[in-house]
């Protein structure tokens, strides 16, 4: 502790500098035991003054030396952080930072933003409820008129004779538990796609269908964790994953959905996936299975509602787009020359469809992120003009079957398959949902400009709207088969 002395005048230099009889800076510390490394026992001496002592009110507290170098380090820390995000914020290509209302609302309405209500209840074999041999049969040939198309995760025929050795075996629940994952995804999405009558007719082991579902999702989570998939990449693991994103949000697994998408990016890239060819299997039609589920997985990143930034970029991978033939047409002399196959209605020409619109999607919300960082409505205006534009020469471009929206006879005389009413349903949806995205980007200039692109952006995204209204109700019990988009 500093000495005492009964002087009434204050001292100015420090205690060490006074005794020593240098010059003191008269700063706490001073220069001098700074440069000493003395400046924790700097002080002035103390006065005892006498009579009634008068202090001045401090609107600051004087901090210690120790106090402002903690101060500093925070404000270095908080400098360091800004820089940081200024240099992210240049050089990603990542949504804008700044929410319109529109997108404000939509996060605050969409399911996936609501808290997981889903809870795991198969813990092991016993809490599993096995359909018959011939329940599995009629899930199985529902899935694939059905299901199949949305995530594109089998070859059909390959899966049925897996399906059928599996009951042989006698011992169906100890088989390979990656592909019980793939089979109870499979019957699970198969299952949500029926309606009541259908599933009746179907002899389920429980009458409660969503209960059911439920369970046999659950079920392919377990045996996932069985086979310790996060530790072992393998094919089958991406293809279960490619079907559980469908059912997620649907079961209300709300959580689990964003981690599983990104998990099986992932996973395909470990595996090759993501490389063409595919490095998954020498086998040409195991290959093509594989660009199907990757795409898929892509679709479901890059089409995301409400929308995050991509965990995958259009950089990141070199696959080409699934040929279009059938599973069947697969194991022929086809796939090698595609070109040679009759033009008719195949179900991948959906998916091909679906890929257009992500890659288009994603390109805009790219472009976003850079016209944000630069500035200019004009920028912004070019942007959206382009964009619609690239979505109608998608749709310009789809095969007939799939522009056609009465769902009648094909030209050659015969019925379209059961599935093209809805593949059609689920496209005009989907186009009209993201042309109204796209064009609502324009809206806080919509008030005050009399533009002629203006007014455009505004009557496409008025007209989407009242046609998606539209044609959910006129559309009511076909839409129930169309959940996992």
């Amino acid at each position: 502790m500093a000495a005492t002395r009964k002087s009434q005048k204050a001292p100015t230099a420090c205690s060490r500098c006074a005794k020593r009889r240098v010059r003191c800076d008269k700063q706490v510390p001073c220069g001098t035991c700074l440069t000493k490394g003395l400046e924790s026992t700097c002080a002035r001496e103390v006065v005892n003054a006498k009579g009634r002592g008068i202090s001045a009110k401090q609107k600051e507290p004087v901090l210690s030396y120790f106090e402002l170098q903690q101060e500093n380090n925070r404000l270095k820390a908080e400098l360091f952080k800004s820089n940081l995000f200024k240099q992210r914020k240049s050089t990603s290509s990542t949504y804008p930072r700044q929410e319109s209302s529109a997108e404000i609302l939509e996060h605050q309405t969409n399911l996936q933003h609501g808290k997981s209500v889903y809870h795991q209840k198969v813990w092991n074999r016993t809490d599993i409820w096995m359909p018959s041999k011939d329940c599995s049969d009629v899930l199985l040939h529902h899935g694939f008129t059905w299901t199949s198309w949305i995530h594109f995760a089998v070859h059909l025929q390959t899966f049925e004779l897996e399906h059928e050795s599996a009951w042989m075996n006698g011992t169906f629940l100890g088989g390979d538990a990656l592909w019980l994952a793939v089979y109870f995804g499979f019957i699970a999405m198969s299952l949500m796609f029926m309606d009541e009558d259908e599933a009746r007719r179907a002899g389920l082991p429980l009458e409660n269908t969503s209960e059911l579902v439920q369970n046999w999702y659950g079920t392919a989570l377990f045996f996932l964790n069985e086979a310790n998939f996060m530790r072992n990449p393998d094919f089958k693991t991406v293809q279960a994953i490619a079907i559980l994103l469908g059912l997620a949000k649907n079961v209300g697994d709300f959580d689990l959905q964003p981690v599983l998408q990104a998990t099986g990016i992932r996973m395909g890239q470990i595996l090759g996936m993501d490389q063409e060819p595919p490095m998954v299997s020498d086998n040409p039609v195991t290959q093509e299975i594989s660009r199907r589920v990757w795409w898929t997985l892509i679709i479901c990143e890059w089409l995301c509602i409400p929308a995050r930034p991509p965990c995958i970029h259009e950089a990141d991978f070199n696959v080409r787009l699934p040929l279009v033939l059938s599973d069947v047409e697969l194991s022929t002399g086809l796939i090698d020359e595609p070109s040679m196959a009759v033009k008719r209605p195949r179900p991948v020409d959906y998916h091909n469809a679906m890929i257009f619109l992500a890659k288009s999607n994603y390109r805009f919300q790219i472009q976003m992120g850079t016209i944000e960082n630069m500035g200019g409505d004009n920028l912004l205006e070019d942007l959206v003009l382009t964009t619609d534009e690239a979505l109608a020469n998608i749709i310009s471009q789809l095969p007939a079957h799939l522009l056609e929206l009465s769902g009648g006879p094909a030209k050659d005389g015969e019925q379209y398959p059961p599935w093209v009413l809805w593949q059609q349903t689920t496209l005009s949806l989907s186009f009209l949902f993201y042309r109204m995205k796209v064009n609502r980007v324009l809206q806080h200039r919509w008030a005050y400009s009399s533009d002629v692109l203006l007014a455009r952006s505004k009557a496409i995204c008025l007209d989407s709207a009242n046609t998606i209204v539209s044609m959910v109700k006129q559309h009511k019990v076909v839409l129930a088969r169309h959940r996992p988009w």
